[in-house]
């Protein structure tokens, strides 16, 4: 997809052209809410024109901490509308980890909701803006009238009109248009993008997925992630069709909404798979396509082969941050070694990656689907220039070259990093803050089947222990890790 000038199209434009075209047409349906896209693009462009009127200047990197809703992907594109720069965080993560990644990404504000569960984000964010001197504004959806938040619910209602509208900008030079975040043994980098790297990566899902324009499109992961992005929120767009949102990880809410919507494609971690297999949720006609997320891909040379003749099954390897791959799984049903070489996107014959093994023996990308560390503005280019000569991106994941040296098998983690479920941690600084804690605490890494780890840890006193993990804010999984002795 490209502009009248050749340039790729910001996503909120993509957004905007659907609601000229069809704007009674659903685009986002979540549990308790459907958007209509010109609901969806009034909304995106109400509340972009509120985040300028607060003297947010265009470039200004928002961080965002919101649950997987039609509302957090409205938020997302608001922020890019507005010409700044949408910065989202994991949902667990806590105010060590959130002061960290805003700081190091130069953010200004702050866009957040009220309670999720027991857990009240809004108070959160008013923590962490506490905490940076930068943060120059909090803004909220769901956070009732809490003091020091600017209340946004009122523009998601498209009634008003009234309201303050921003229309979709010019298109300036490539500039970032999304940062996300990976956790490495270092601490926490921040990762950015531009338009044409979003669109590659949602272009080559869709490909390899064969998602049709107007499809129905069913993700639990939420967009925190390149691979989240790419998975879901831009084939959605590239395709005009419908993007429900599940953010509860229920089964039973999750079966409902695709009976519901009659879906035909659905978007889920890697661990799910093995109980997609083993029940009917896939009978025709219902599912076409199954895209899965490796956060662990060095788990995925050993998956369990996919029998599902009827469902196609779209495998998306997330090399943290830095970088993505996607394949189409076999007729038989079993993983192959990745392609050594150029990475073409079938139905246009472009290249949009190229995969190698580092010096090092580990997997380096390169092309649209990489992208290298990003500098907030005042430190230099806002890009990180340290990439090797060769121009690809050494993900840091250990890698082995087949024996016909025509691909490459993943094999183990970035050094001092675990995998739970989607969120990685860097093992050595845990175990020494657990015993900085409890000079007995233990803290361990098990293999798991479906999280590809879980953690379990031992204290003198498991109260004590919880109670002092949560006053460091820390992730709530490690948290739980000491939730009960083991027998």
């Amino acid at each position: 997809m490209m502009t009248s000038n050749g340039t790729v199209p910001a996503l909120d434009a993509i957004l905007t052209a659907h609601a000229t075209g069809g704007p009674d047409k659903l685009a986002l349906i979540d549990r308790s809410d459907r958007w209509t896209y010109r609901r969806a693009d009034r909304a995106v462009g109400t509340i972009a024109a509120r985040l300028r009127s607060i003297g947010l200047a265009p470039g200004t990197v928002v961080g965002l901490q919101m649950p997987n809703t039609a509302a957090s992907v409205v938020v997302l594109l608001a922020v890019m509308r507005a010409g700044m720069i949408p910065a989202p965080l994991p949902l667990l993560w806590r105010r060590k980890d959130c002061v960290a990644a805003l700081s190091e990404a130069g953010a200004r504000a702050i866009v957040t909701c009220g309670r999720v569960g027991d857990f009240d984000h809004a108070a959160l964010a008013l923590e962490v803006a506490a905490e940076l001197f930068p943060i120059r504004a909090v803004c909220g959806i769901g956070c009732a009238a809490m003091e020091g938040i600017i209340p946004l619910d009122e523009l998601l209602n498209d009634s008003d009109n009234r309201a303050e509208t921003l229309r979709v900008q010019d298109a300036g030079p490539a500039s970032p248009a999304l940062v996300t975040f990976e956790t490495t043994a270092d601490g926490i980098v921040p990762i950015a993008r531009d338009a044409t790297q979003l669109i590659a990566g949602g272009r080559l899902v869709r490909q390899r997925a064969e998602i049709g324009s107007g499809a129905v499109i069913l993700t639990s992961i939420s967009s925190t992630s390149y691979a989240g992005v790419s998975a879901a929120l831009v084939p959605w767009l590239l395709g005009g069709g419908t993007l429900v949102l599940h953010d509860s990880f229920h089964p039973e809410m999750l079966r409902e909404q695709i009976d519901k919507e009659q879906c035909d494609v659905l978007v889920v971690p890697n661990g799910l798979l093995p109980g997609l297999a083993a029940s009917d949720w896939l009978d025709p006609p219902g599912i076409r396509s199954v895209v899965a997320i490796w956060r662990s891909p060095e788990r995925f040379a050993s998956a369990a082969q996919w029998t599902n003749l009827d469902v196609a099954l779209i495998d998306v390897a997330a090399f943290g941050e830095s970088g993505l791959l996607v394949a189409r799984r076999s007729p038989g049903g079993r993983t192959s070694p990745w392609p050594i070489g150029k990475v073409r996107i079938a139905d246009t014959g472009s290249t949009c990656a190229e995969v190698a093994v580092t010096p090092g023996g580990t997997l380096g990308l390169s092309g649209s689907l990489a992208a290298s560390p990003y500098r907030p503005y005042g430190t230099g280019d806002k890009t990180d220039d340290s990439s090797p000569a060769d121009g690809h991106v050494d993900t840091g994941y250990p890698c082995r070259i087949t024996p016909d040296q025509q691909g490459l098998v993943v094999t183990a983690p970035p050094a001092g990093l675990v995998a739970v479920g989607g969120y990685h941690f860097p093992i050595h600084d845990l175990q020494r803050l657990i015993r900085d804690i409890d000079r007995h605490g233990v803290l361990a890494a098990l293999p798991h089947a479906v999280t590809g780890h879980r953690l379990a840890g031992h204290a003198s006193d498991l109260v004590t222990m919880r109670g002092a993990l949560q006053n460091m804010s820390v992730n709530p999984l490690v948290t739980a890790a000491f939730g009960r002795r083991s027998a």
